[in-house]
């Protein structure tokens, strides 16, 4: 009886959610319900779910990542190589730096300093490259096995990716690399939020 006095206005029906009127006159002063519109329910079609498969599919997750941390690589391995200072002739003492800058844009020294940047590119496209390939995968594989996704993964797949890429150094590099990988994984996480 409190809300027929509230003629002329606007209201949400608390349970049901849907807006009354009672400025419209319905039978006897009753409100009118005004009909709420859904919008309809659209399915993925079969090539969709398809598509949406092979992308979240593991192998597919560690080729892209591999690719991108590849190509990440070779432009890290370029601005380092860039500024190696091993990399340029050998510079005599009593040169004047007119002379040392003449001697740098030789062609037999540009040779040399391309040479050593593709070098130094491609160690880094491919240290990269296997980190992320590794890490992306191996990431993967464990939150399918654990059918949930929360820093533990990561932590799991950092210690796998860290013991992996230094096993050739041994068990104690590998316990390190296990741990340091791990640590620093999940602190990527926690400071990027992802979980």
């Amino acid at each position: 009886l409190g809300r027929r006095g509230m003629s002329g206005e606007e209201r949400k029906d608390e349970g049901e959610g849907t807006a009354v009127s009672t400025s419209s006159g319905g039978l006897n002063g009753l409100p009118v319900l005004q009909r709420k519109a859904y919008e309809p329910v659209v399915l993925p079609t079969p090539e969709q779910i398809l598509a949406a498969q092979f992308w979240d599919s593991c192998p597919v997750k560690s080729v892209i990542a591999g690719a991108l941390g590849g190509v990440m690589g070779a432009l890290f391995g370029a601005a380092f190589g860039a500024s190696d200072p091993n990399a340029s002739l050998a510079v005599t003492e009593n040169q004047t730096l007119r002379q040392q800058m003449r001697a740098a844009f030789q062609p037999a020294a540009l040779r040399q300093s391309l040479t050593h940047l593709r070098a130094r590119s491609w160690s880094y496209a491919k240290g990269f490259g296997g980190f992320g390939m590794v890490y992306s995968g191996s990431e993967c594989v464990i939150e399918s096995f654990r059918a949930k996704h929360d820093v533990y993964n990561s932590a799991a797949a950092g210690c796998f990716t860290g013991g992996a890429l230094a096993y050739q150094a041994g068990p104690k590099a590998m316990c390190f690399g296990c741990a340091t990988v791990a640590a620093f994984s999940v602190l990527i996480d926690r400071f990027m939020d992802i979980h």
